[in-house]
C-alpha cells in the first residue's frame, strides 16, 4: 500500500528542483558564456564582491559585445527573476515548518527572534530584485544619464554583497532548523 504525498511536500520538491535547476543553469551555462563573450566574470557571480570600477569595466565590455549584453539582460529578465521568488518561498515554507520551537543557545526560537529568521529570506529577495533592476537600468542596451550611472555604479556592488549575505544566512537557517534542530521541551514546573 502506497502512502500519499502531501501537497506541501510536492510544492517543496518543485521549489527545490526549480531553485537547483535555475542555479545550475545560471552557474554552468550563463556565467561561462558571459566570460567567453567578454573575458570577464559576471558581477553577480563574484562571491568575493566587486567595486564600482568593475561595474564600469563590465558596462564597457557589454557595449562592445551586443551578444553578451543580450545574454546578461536575459539572465536578469528570466532566471534571475524567478530564482529569488522560488528560493524565498522554499525558505519560508521550510522555516515555517521547522523553525518554530527549535532551541537556539538553549532558548526556544519564538517571538521577535522567529520574525527575524523569517525576515532574512525576504531581505534576500528584496536585495536580489534591487540588484536585477539596477542591472537592467545600468547595463546596455540601457543608456542611463551620467548621474544615474555614477549613482548606480556605487550602489550595485552593495546590493550584490547584501544579496549574497542574506542568501547564505537564509541557507544556513534552513539547514540549521530543518536538518540540525533541537526542539525545546517546556519545563515541568509541577512540584509537590
Amino acid at each position: 500500500m502506497s502512502e500519499k504525498i502531501s501537497p506541501y511536500w510536492i510544492v517543496v520538491g518543485f521549489l527545490i528542483a526549480s531553485s537547483v535547476g535555475l542555479l545550475a543553469h545560471m552557474g554552468l551555462v550563463m556565467v561561462p558564456a558571459f566570460h567567453d563573450l567578454t573575458g570577464q566574470t559576471m558581477p553577480d557571480a563574484r562571491l568575493t564582491g566587486y567595486e564600482p570600477a568593475d561595474v564600469v569595466d563590465v558596462a564597457d565590455a557589454l557595449r562592445q559585445s551586443p551578444e553578451a549584453a543580450a545574454l546578461y539582460r536575459g539572465l536578469h529578465l528570466i532566471p534571475d527573476m524567478i530564482f529569488p521568488a522560488a528560493f524565498t518561498l522554499l525558505s519560508l515554507m521550510l522555516l515555517g515548518k521547522y523553525a518554530p520551537g527549535v532551541t537556539v543557545f538553549h532558548k526556544p526560537l519564538s517571538g521577535y527572534r522567529l520574525w527575524i529568521v523569517f525576515a532574512v529570506p525576504v531581505l534576500y529577495a528584496a536585495c536580489d530584485y534591487a540588484e536585477n533592476i539596477m542591472s537592467l537600468m545600468l547595463f546596455p542596451p540601457a543608456s542611463p544619464t551620467p548621474e544615474a550611472f555614477d549613482r548606480m555604479t556605487g550602489i550595485l556592488p552593495l546590493a550584490t554583497r547584501a544579496k549574497a549575505m542574506f542568501f547564505f544566512i537564509s541557507l544556513i537557517f534552513v539547514l540549521r532548523f530543518s536538518l540540525f534542530r533541537e526542539r525545546h521541551e517546556p519545563e515541568n514546573n509541577n512540584t509537590l
